[in-house]
């Protein structure tokens, strides 16, 4: 699966990717090469890029802009999740990559 995680800046969500990454890294189940490419982009750049994801990850600095971000979504058939300030706050990868994961299912098999 591959993971965009949309920002309005880039610091904390190249953080934020960064705690993702590890986490698969130190999976006994998932290999990092099916998370690849994983990218932490502007939101403004991301009708551009995309068509190379399976998933957008929207930071909660961006949720403002969901209903755009899902309308460009859906035209590519791709889920967006909104990520839980808190949860985005303790740069918690793990319970993003688990939230990122269940929203991929439950959007391909609804």
């Amino acid at each position: 699966m591959k993971i965009v995680l949309v920002c309005a800046g880039g610091f904390s969500t190249t953080m934020m990717m960064n705690s993702i990454k590890k986490t698969i890294e130190n999976s006994e189940k998932l290999d990092i090469k099916d998370f690849t490419p994983m990218e932490a982009i502007p939101v403004d750049a991301l009708s551009s890029k995309i068509d190379q994801f399976d998933i957008v990850l929207l930071g909660p600095q961006v949720g403002h802009k969901k209903e755009e971000v899902q309308r460009l979504a859906d035209e590519h058939g791709i889920p967006i999740y909104v990520l839980a300030a808190d949860v985005y706050g303790a740069m918690d990868g793990a319970t993003v990559l688990k939230q990122a994961l269940i929203a991929h299912h439950k959007y391909h098999n609804k």
